[in-house]
């Protein structure tokens, strides 16, 4: 009887937890953008209330989120969370020139530069040109950059 008692101790055990990005992944693969990024939210939320807005837990999901906005080939959302990522650690004392916050930046950047529609890209342009005044990166001219796609947007009509 000492077989039963382990082996019903052993059945009520929790299962292991299942890693939350293979859920996520699970519903990008399957184009479920939306229902990714929920998830993602959720376990956003959780490491924010847990660790605190700031934390790398916190942050990862963030990153995460901006990740699946590029996927769903929305980076007017990607670039605003890259930037959001990167005034929260600057916000929490991280130096400019933090791998962390230079990441967060070009990535703000690069996806910048997919936003198609004219009034997101003037709007996310000048918030990007903010940052990029404090946060220059390693690449030599990307603040210049920044202000010469905004004028050259300005200068374009609809």
């Amino acid at each position: 009887s000492g077989g039963r008692a382990s082996q019903a101790g052993a059945a009520s055990a929790p299962p292991e937890p299942e890693d939350p990005h293979v859920r996520v992944t699970a519903a990008v693969q399957a184009g479920r953008h939306q229902e990714a990024d929920a998830l993602a939210a959720t376990y956003e939320q959780a490491a924010g209330r847990a660790h605190g807005p700031a934390s790398e837990q916190a942050l990862h999901w963030s990153e995460v989120r901006a990740d699946l906005a590029m996927f769903a080939r929305d980076s007017a959302r990607s670039c605003r969370i890259w930037l959001t990522v990167a005034e929260t650690r600057l916000a929490a004392g991280q130096a400019p020139d933090s791998p962390g916050v230079e990441k967060a930046v070009d990535r703000a950047h690069h996806q910048w530069g997919q936003v198609r529609d004219k009034s997101r890209a003037q709007e996310l342009g000048a918030l990007l040109a903010q940052l990029r005044t404090r946060v220059p990166g390693r690449r030599p001219g990307a603040l210049e950059n920044v202000r010469k796609q905004l004028r050259e947007l300005q200068a374009t009509p609809f």
